[in-house]
């Protein structure tokens, strides 16, 4: 049988076959498990940490720690900030905003084509708005906010599959599937990934219900005590440089198949610049990998903790305090609760109650505080960047929460970048390979048009690379821009091009988009037809028919002028004139007046008029 992957000697869009590559090693089942597992081991310090971020996140409940025994302190009252969570909603947020510009720029080369460029920009936002679309419906976030989620809590190394995909009837999909860096596993070969793996847990139900496949029997745990049949059981979605396969510890529930692609279908970065070191005997450096954004507070937010829940334990203390009972045997106890408004105690005469004195928080604590509360927002965001504003911000400070805030993002913004590159250069190649039918496309390009078109992977040859952006939508000073710009551009000499305005001072993410649509409001009002005609097609689609009839009796009035069929200036409706239903004239130009051509009047034919004879003088022929 006839391998359906195998690259046809002229595949559908005319290009030969790329040169075959070496094989890749066959895996088997053990060997999966084995370096999965392996791995799982090498970067456990890197997981542990991952689900400590993740439980901060969650704010799950803070419990104070017995300074004396080391264990936890019971008893007493706790409390949990809920900056952990306000700050990487924060971040999270401006990173989802941000925005992706996709763009294949063109070469000076006249001869090249620019067309096959703007299809190839339209080809990437198509595919990730269809892989969007998709994860929609899975009831999963959209792939920039599930990425802005993994860079800013779990950190470490951030990917997932991406991959086209045929149906059984043979329509394509777009599959771009993130996945969760604690459960990602990978190998590394001399060109990039060898090798990667999501390992999870699924129970028999949904295994049934995805692969089919029904397990020989009901798994139990490692020690063999625990049914796992609500639990689930691990699973290995596996992909090489060729095939794919899924499989549990005993069973094999996809076998191994061609996955289309032309290397290993998944995308991978690593969040920070931190590199995996080396260290000299053994260490847990791995977890400083791909920090998270809780890098520089996570101790800061213990003992913020910590300092809140002794303010707590006394400010609930004050609600109940402390009480000294004197009776003859020591044994005597309140019938009732002495806090209680209007409670009335019997003692006898050797017998007395005392409220004990309030304890009260050491005298520096707040200047304490203070110090916590100044390095927390060093380490995160300024408290400005949430709206707490006692009166306005001047443009040193807006510039000077932008560098704080660019401190934070920029890495996780690098790291996303990387991973869009991957993605849309992994569907190009697969798209361009010959083996998909063309797709119909839908979304909306940089400069914010919306098209919806099947695009041939024929028209894409000879296409440029791609080139991507991701710009974070941060607090700027916007009236000094404007007007350092307008100072550049002032004067018979501009100190700046226009474009380096745009983009340098003004920050404009699609300059070139700018300047065209600046070109085209000018042509708009550079002459007076093309206002006219403007304002015309403006009526009409406004419903406006009978006001779009006015604008074009009025444009083939200064049409006919200008064609020197009608006199400049002539009144609309006046002898000669042009009206709205109206025709051109069509007089033979030996008929017409001079007057039409420009030409002066004859001095043999003229009537010179009563001013230039004698008063009194008759006129000839009376």
């Amino acid at each position: 049988m006839q391998d359906p992957f195998a690259p046809p000697a002229n595949g559908p869009n005319g290009r030969a076959p790329a040169p075959s590559r070496p094989r890749a090693p066959g895996y088997t089942n053990e060997d999966i498990i084995k370096m999965v597992d392996q791995h799982e081991k090498d970067v456990q310090p890197l997981r542990d940490r991952m689900e400590q971020d993740y439980e901060r996140y969650r704010l799950a409940e803070f419990q104070p720690i017995d300074e004396v025994t080391g264990g936890p302190l019971t008893g007493y009252a706790s409390y949990t900030s809920s900056d952990p969570r306000a700050f990487a909603n924060k971040v999270m947020a401006w990173l989802s905003q941000a925005k992706l510009l996709i763009r294949v720029k063109h070469t000076n080369d006249r001869t090249h084509d620019a067309k096959a460029d703007n299809l190839k920009e339209n080809l990437a936002i198509g595919l990730l708005n269809a892989a969007d679309e998709r994860l929609g419906r899975m009831l999963h976030p959209q792939l920039q906010g599930a990425l802005a989620f993994y860079v800013s809590i779990r950190g470490g190394y951030v990917g997932g599959r991406c991959l086209l995909v045929k149906r059984q009837d043979g329509a394509t999909y777009v599959d771009i599937t993130p996945w969760d860096p604690q459960n990602t596993h990978y190998g590394m070969g001399s060109d990039g990934l060898a090798w990667a793996c999501y390992k999870i847990k699924k129970t028999r139900q949904q295994i049934q219900n995805e692969y089919g496949v029904t397990l020989d029997s009901r798994p139990k745990a490692t020690d063999g005590t625990t049914d796992t049949e609500q639990e689930g059981v691990y699973v290995y979605d596996f992909y090489g440089q060729e095939t794919n396969r899924v499989i549990t510890e005993a069973q094999t529930l996809k076998a191994p198949t061609k996955h289309g692609a032309t290397r290993v279908p998944g995308y991978m970065a690593l969040v920070g610049n931190t590199p995996v070191i080396q260290p000299m005997g053994t260490s847990n450096v791995i977890a400083d990998v791909g920090e998270s954004i809780y890098e520089s507070v996570r101790r800061l937010y213990d003992k913020y903790n910590n300092i809140m829940s002794i303010f707590l334990e006394l400010t609930a203390r004050a609600r109940k305090q402390a009480l000294l009972i004197y009776s003859r045997d020591g044994k005597k106890e309140l019938p009732e609760d002495p806090h209680l408004a209007g409670t009335e105690i019997s003692l006898s005469n050797d017998e007395k109650i005392e409220v004990l004195k309030m304890l009260e928080m050491a005298k520096d604590t707040n200047e304490f505080m203070q110090l916590i509360s100044g390095e927390m927002q060093r380490g995160t965001i300024p408290y400005s960047a949430y709206g707490q504003l006692a009166f306005q911000l001047s443009g040193y400070a807006i510039n000077s929460l932008r560098q704080g805030i660019e401190t934070i993002l920029t890495t996780r913004l690098e790291a996303m970048r990387q991973i869009y590159f991957q993605i849309v250069n992994l569907l190009y190649d697969q798209y361009s390979s010959g083996f998909f039918d063309p797709m119909e496309l839908s979304g909306m390009t940089q400069g914010r048009k919306y098209f919806s078109q099947t695009i041939d992977p024929k028209t894409l040859m000879g296409s440029c690379n791609y080139t991507v952006e991701l710009v974070a939508q941060l607090p700027q000073d916007d009236m000094a821009k404007w007007t350092i710009a307008q100072l550049a551009r002032q004067g018979p000499v501009p100190l700046l091009a226009d474009s380096q305005i745009r983009d340098d001072i003004l920050g404009i993410q699609d300059s070139e988009d700018a300047a065209s649509r600046v070109k085209n409001q000018m042509a708009e009002s550079a002459l007076p037809e093309a206002g006219i005609y403007s304002l015309m097609l403006a009526a009409e689609e406004q419903g406006r028919s009978d006001i779009a009839a006015f604008y074009y009796a009025k444009l083939r009035e200064l049409l006919a002028a200008r064609l020197g069929i009608l006199p400049p200036g002539a009144e609309q409706g006046a002898p000669g004139g042009v009206g709205a239903q109206a025709t051109l004239p069509s007089a033979s130009p030996t008929v017409r007046p001079q007057a039409v051509f420009g030409t002066p009047p004859s001095p043999a034919t003229s009537n010179n008029g009563p001013a230039l004879v004698a008063p009194e003088t008759p006129r000839q022929g009376t």
